[in-house]
């Protein structure tokens, strides 16, 4: 065994034999003294210790307090801002299915106006054509009766026969095609 080992044995071996013996002197000594130091403690330390105890106890329930009203107000604020979320999300899918809706509704307009458009176009483009038709008949008509007089006064102011009756036609339409 180690020396310390072995001194620890013998003074363990040494109070088995003896016993523990109570001195009452020590006791009373130690009892005087104890009180002493209670006395002492509450006289000069007491009321430092407890106030300095109860201020940090204020600042520790201040501490919590303070936390408490902070995780409510922060909580308060959470919800709320998730509410504000909520509710833009909503107005803006409002105004997106509007914009939407008015986009469709625009688009079917346009469409419509320009079908309008197309077909106001083509009945103009008819209304033209038919125009110019008449007006080409009616110019064509005219050419006509015009070389048709003047192939009657040819006739009229000369006896003619027939080569000389076919010679004149053919003049006639000459005429008219250098008129087109």
């Amino acid at each position: 065994m180690s020396g310390f080992a072995s001194r620890l044995a013998e003074a363990i071996e040494n109070l088995v034999r003896n016993g523990i013996i109570i001195n009452p002197i020590e006791i009373l000594i130690q009892l005087i003294a104890t009180v002493i130091l209670i006395a002492l403690v509450k006289v000069f330390l007491w009321d430092k210790v407890t106030a300095f105890l109860d201020a940090r106890q204020s600042v520790v329930d201040e501490n919590i307090a303070t936390a408490k009203a902070d995780k409510e107000k922060a909580q308060n604020l959470r919800e709320k801002a998730e509410a504000e979320l909520s509710s833009i999300k909503e107005e803006a899918k409002a105004i997106l299915d509007a914009a939407k809706e008015q986009a469709e509704n625009t688009r079917a307009n346009t469409l419509e106006k320009t079908k309008e458009e197309v077909e106001n176009m083509r009945k103009q483009a008819e209304n033209e054509l038919t125009k110019d038709v008449e007006n080409a008949r009616k110019s064509l008509r005219e050419e006509i009766i015009s070389v048709a007089m003047a192939l009657s006064k040819k006739v009229i102011a000369k006896e003619i026969d027939e080569a000389t009756y076919m010679a004149l036609i053919d003049e006639a339409i000459e005429e008219v095609s250098h008129h087109e």
